[in-house]
């Protein structure tokens, strides 16, 4: 049975940052974000698309990119990631580029539809 930790649609206060994590710290309002940038390959550094060939959306890697192992267990079961973001826990690990700084004064009710509704919804329909 593969276990999933789900969730796409939250902000995050970030708690702590890893080795090399420059754009973010401890304290900062983040967006977990599943179309993440890596920042070098030619998507990321082109003007026409944002599907990074690092950080595109993955429903079945399941792991961290580093290392290939899930930061999520029960009951010494890995629990595997869901694309990047696994937001529907008390805590969550995810990579660097999919990860959105946003203003601290924004109201976190209100941007979390930023982290998925926005990229997955807009121009989906015609209102």
């Amino acid at each position: 049975m593969l276990l999933i930790t789900v969730g796409l649609m939250l902000i995050r206060i970030v708690e702590s940052v890893g080795e090399g994590v420059t754009h973010l710290k401890p304290g900062d309002h983040a967006l977990p974000v599943f179309t993440g940038e890596c920042g070098d390959c030619p998507h990321c550094k082109s003007e026409e698309s944002n599907m990074c060939d690092l950080l595109r959306i993955n429903t079945d890697r399941g792991v961290m990119i580093n290392d290939n192992q899930s930061r999520f267990s029960i009951k010494g079961q890995p629990v595997h990631h869901f694309v990047g973001t696994s937001t529907f826990s008390e805590y969550t690990v995810v990579h660097a580029g999919c990860v959105a700084k946003i203003n601290p004064d924004a109201p976190l009710d209100k941007v979390c539809i930023l982290s998925c509704g926005i990229c997955t919804g807009i121009g989906d329909s015609n209102v």
